[in-house]
């Protein structure tokens, strides 16, 4: 096992911000220097298993977006995890008429312990806010839905 470090940790972390900071298909190319080739990468959408599923996963969700970027907030990164906070900002041809969506959200990684790369990767984001309210017909369910639940006094 490799001795690793705080700070192996914090360059592996400074990569993968690197790499989603403008995320596209060529930033897909950089994924197997950051993910362990057995990597368990989970949202709110799916989950998937194994760097080759990732790829696929990740550029099937790019390949109609005019835009994604993810600007990181905060960090707390140690030997075994790190935990970010970020905003994505993301514009879809196919979502909100094509305009930018900015949605929140925060990551928990788990890094390997044999080599200086990530084995479990946890994004919690509102994918109502990212999907569901900009869909005509869904958007308006949600958003009426929203609302009540907003409305407590």
């Amino acid at each position: 096992m490799k001795d690793l470090k705080t700070q192996d940790r914090e360059e592996l972390i400074a990569n993968l911000q690197a790499m989603y900071s403008d995320f596209n298909k060529e930033a897909v190319g950089n994924v197997d220097s950051i993910y362990h080739k057995e990597i368990s990468f989970r949202d709110p959408i799916l989950q998937v298993n194994g760097i080759d599923e990732l790829k696929r996963y990740f550029n099937h969700g790019i390949a109609n977006a005019t835009l994604c970027h993810f600007a990181f907030d905060s960090q707390v990164v140690t030997e075994n995890t790190a935990f970010l906070t970020w905003q994505m900002r993301l514009q879809h041809q196919k979502l909100a008429g094509g305009k930018e969506i900015v949605v929140p959200g925060c990551t928990h990684i788990e890094f390997s312990d044999e080599d200086n790369l990530v084995r479990h990767h946890v994004d919690y984001y509102d994918v109502g806010a990212m999907i569901y309210e900009h869909i005509p017909i869904i958007g308006f369910l949600v958003g009426k839905v929203r609302e009540r639940l907003e409305a407590y006094d």
